[in-house]
């Protein structure tokens, strides 16, 4: 059994299919306003790509670096940090180009639903 599986979790978990469709949906999402932000020629390029790209980098390096055992407070906390770069993502990406940011913005929704996850996680496993 892994750590995951180990832990009480809330009724009003996601069923396991749903992270990776998310995922690849936003990511998906997040690689076309990429293209969009590309092919713009409008000031704050640079700002754009690199707070998409680093939003990107922090969302995977949650998964690879801070869920298991005894990391649940660094999880939850994580995520809020990862709010605060797809919002900073959104509003470069809506000076470049308003349909980069409104196909980053959906990210929002599902990494808010990850961040009461993880506090509830925390809440529910306060010794995991």
């Amino acid at each position: 059994m892994t750590f995951f599986e180990s832990l009480v979790k809330p009724s009003w978990i996601p069923p396991d299919w749903a992270f990776p469709a998310a995922w690849f949906t936003l990511w998906t999402l997040q690689g076309v306003a990429l293209l969009v932000i590309l092919a713009s020629e409008r000031d704050g390029r640079e700002l754009a790509i690199g707070l998409l790209v680093w939003q990107f980098v922090f969302a995977i390096a949650w998964q690879v670096a801070v869920f298991g055992p005894g990391r649940l407070t660094l999880a939850a906390w994580w995520l809020v940090a990862l709010i605060i770069f797809v919002v900073a993502a959104i509003w470069a990406a809506w000076r470049v180009e308003p349909l980069a940011a409104a196909l980053i913005a959906p990210t929002v929704v599902w990494v808010s639903v990850a961040t009461a996850l993880g506090f509830s996680l925390l809440q529910l496993n306060p010794d995991a």
